[in-house]
């Protein structure tokens, strides 16, 4: 298997972790060494105003509801749309802010869309590909539209494309037009 970075891991329903269940996580690192994936779907219980204090210095620029990347603990994340800012590019049109001082900038500016995370998702050397082979995820290609696009609705949109897919791969389909129904 190759790097899935930039790819979308839907959670397979059987999957019953309770991290995990129902969740469409946004790969942002992968290689022979592990991944690191932040979950897309899981608004966190706190606002980003009840941990600012920790963070910087000031008032809070924004009342977002920070997100739940996942299981592991870590340094606030934030995806975003500001190339000028990034310190990696996930897909086109989606950038990574791993900094103290880019993560408030962005929100202090007010920029938008802008998804921050508290914890991230993580999987060691070969664990991923594991999970993978035993039919836990699905992989699927990621677009801005998708990580910035309606959460509520995302794991069965992203389930969709994963189906769509494999059957593609099954019937063996080389080409799908983007709009098969004006053949």
């Amino acid at each position: 298997m190759g790097s899935l970075s930039g790819h979308l891991l839907v959670a397979a329903a059987k999957l019953n972790d309770p991290n995990f269940s129902r969740t469409v996580v946004l790969l942002v690192e992968h290689d022979r060494g592990g991944a690191l994936g932040l979950v897309l779907n899981r608004p966190g219980d706190e606002r980003l105003e009840a941990i600012w204090d920790e963070t910087a210095h000031g008032p809070c620029p924004s009342d977002l509801a920070l997100m739940n990347g996942g299981p592991l603990e870590g340094p606030l994340l934030a995806l975003h749309s500001v190339p000028a800012m990034t310190e990696r590019d996930v897909v086109p049109g989606v950038f990574l802010a791993m900094r103290k001082k880019l993560v408030v900038t962005l929100l202090r500016d007010g920029h938008r869309p802008l998804l921050v995370f508290a914890g991230y998702s993580g999987w060691g050397a070969g664990q991923l590909e594991s999970e993978v082979a035993a039919g836990d995820w699905g992989i699927a290609p990621a677009s801005s539209d998708l990580v910035f696009g309606d959460q509520e609705s995302l794991w069965q949109r992203a389930t969709t494309l994963v189906a769509d897919a494999n059957l593609a791969a099954a019937l063996r389909i080389k080409h799908r037009p983007a709009k098969p129904w004006h053949n």
